[in-house]
């Protein structure tokens, strides 16, 4: 029988006109304000290290307690990502609540106006009201918590002071901006719109995200901004994932900025000595820099360290890395195919030279499948006659090898260990890719026949019941005018599922419906089909190379 647990329905909220301010507009720091006096030689270094790593082409990922953007901070950070310094920057919740306030209402509010005592702490009712809402939508389309925020943001005229937030404008330039949030410790946990369902799978999903970025830390800097318990635990966990899945992360620099000062934090220490259980000190400085590069930490107010480390940066880098208007182009599709991949598309075209003019279609479409499936995503395939036949040869291809092996990896197959079958199934069951046919399901699409007056719709319907944002569609129809495909495709855009038609060159009526149409260079059935098996054969061989490919 489930415990005892408190009902937040009843709750009472203020709104933020009678809460206090901390910081308002007239409180940023300007990008050109010269910083104040600030002397240590390792400020120095640590500037020279993320010089080096970003003309290398190495990350930067900065992440900062929300003191960072009470301190009126946000502007340096804003004008270091539109320089492309900063690669990635992540928080915790209450960096995210007082960045989204700022962008709302151009203040961020505290409720020290108000005393613990009477239970009024914390009760801010726009700010538990949207975020809550918005991290629950961006969950529902597969969006991380910074995304979500991000998102919303830019698209909600409310957000009169967006070019002050740090999540609009990581949002506009294409940069991760992950939120990294403890459930109970935020005020928007306060208000009875909050889903801790959703809080968890959004915050979980900004935390895969964040780990790919340190994935790729090999010769970059991380930099933690006075987040003493999250910062140093969440970067020390990517680290550890990115380590075990095989990803070369050595030659680092890592850099604590907090008040606190340490003693000689190069000097290795035992476990009873007092420094050892300063977090930030074992999970930043030593524990990750062990195996190469160095750790620092950086003692001083942020109001000094931030600002002059900005203005180092930008002397050196300033002309290299000018900044940047905001970028509405949120996907990477002008970007070159890894090199394997690209192969694959060489050889279709080398054996079909008529295919030539589809290959920026076909690598738009091999893009959002990789999202998709990176991401837990299903492919959701439809077509009829000879096309089902081909749905079905897809997903045949997908849901095992194909044509590179694809056993289970190794920490699945321990699981089997001690099952009474387990040692052979561990040895003959392969990774796949999750495929799903609609209307491969005969008795749904008879009741769908049956019982829904609107002809077509069993495909609509099956989709309706499976998909989730983020997952994909791809209808293929010679003509495409399929009636059912088409019905599908409405569906998927209204659930916020991206499609692909695979299509002969007319598109038909399914191309104005799809994300990316694959147009086959003929028009009489035959011939469109005979073109549609080369073209997802490569497809498949993309993917196939793409997740299992060594």
């Amino acid at each position: 029988m489930p415990y005892p647990a408190i009902s937040l329905a009843g709750i009472r909220t203020y709104h933020l006109g009678e809460r206090r301010n901390l910081v308002k507009l007239s409180d940023l720091v300007q990008p050109d304000t010269p910083p104040p006096p600030f002397n240590n030689p390792e400020l120095a270094e640590v500037a020279g290290r993320i010089i080096a790593a970003r003309r290398a082409g190495r990350p930067v990922l900065w992440m900062i307690g929300a003191h960072v953007v009470k301190n009126g901070l946000s502007l340096l950070l804003i004008d270091l990502v539109r320089r492309d310094i900063v690669n990635h920057i992540a928080t915790n919740g209450a960096g995210s609540i007082h960045d989204f306030e700022i962008a709302l209402i151009g203040e961020t509010s505290e409720d020290v106006a108000r005393s613990i005592e009477d239970g009024t702490f914390g009760m801010a009712e726009e700010t538990g009201d949207l975020m809550n809402r918005v991290i629950q939508a961006g969950g529902r389309d597969g969006l991380g918590i910074g995304e979500s925020l991000g998102r919303f943001i830019a698209e909600d005229e409310r957000f009169r002071f967006r070019e002050y937030s740090l999540l609009y404008n990581c949002y506009r330039q294409h940069v991760p901006f992950t939120v990294h949030a403890t459930i109970g410790t935020d005020i928007i946990h306060q208000h009875p719109q909050v889903d801790f369902g959703a809080l968890g799978w959004g915050s979980g999903q900004d935390f895969k995200i964040y780990a790919h970025t340190v994935s790729r830390l090999e010769g970059g800097v991380f930099c933690n901004f006075g987040s003493a318990v999250t910062g140093p635990e969440v970067f020390l966990k990517a680290l550890s994932i990115a380590r075990n899945l095989g990803h070369v992360v050595e030659h680092i620099t890592a850099a604590n900025f907090d008040l606190i000062a340490l003693g000689d934090y190069h000097k290795p220490v035992g476990m009873n000595e007092y420094d050892y259980y300063y977090r930030p000190r074992k999970n930043i400085v030593n524990r990750p820099t062990s195996l190469g590069g160095k750790g620092f930490h950086i003692t001083g107010d942020h109001q000094a360290t931030i600002p002059n480390l900005h203005r180092r940066l930008i002397d050196a880098l300033g002309v290299e890395f000018p900044p940047r208007g905001p970028s509405s182009a949120m996907t990477n599709d002008a970007a070159p195919l890894p090199p394997a991949i690209a192969r694959v598309v060489e050889e279709l075209i080398a054996q079909h030279p008529e295919l030539t003019a589809i290959t920026g279609d076909l690598a738009r479409a091999y893009r959002m499948l990789v999202a998709s499936f990176a991401a837990g995503g299903t492919l959701f395939l439809g077509g009829n006659g000879g096309s089902f036949a081909d749905a079905l040869h897809i997903s045949g291809e997908l849901l095992k090898s194909f044509r590179i092996p694809r056993p289970l990896p190794e920490n699945v197959r321990r699981r089997f260990a001690s099952l009474p079958d387990g040692e052979r199934l561990a040895a003959h069951l392969e990774q796949g890719l999750r495929a799903v046919v609609l209307g491969a399901n005969s008795s749904l699409a008879s009741a769908v026949h049956n019982d829904n007056p609107v002809a077509n719709i069993n495909y609509a319907q099956e989709l309706c019941a499976l998909a989730r944002p983020g997952d994909v569609l791809l209808g293929i129809s010679t003509s495409g005018h399929a009636e059912n495909l088409s019905l599908a495709a409405q569906t998927a855009r209204g659930l916020g599922v991206k499609v692909i038609a695979l299509t002969g060159e007319g598109g038909g009526k399914i191309a104005p419906l799809a994300d990316v149409v694959i147009r086959a260079p003929a028009r009489a059935t035959p011939g469109v089909q005979e073109l549609h098996q080369p073209i997802y054969h490569a497809l498949c061989t993309m993917l196939d190379v793409h997740f299992f490919g060594i």
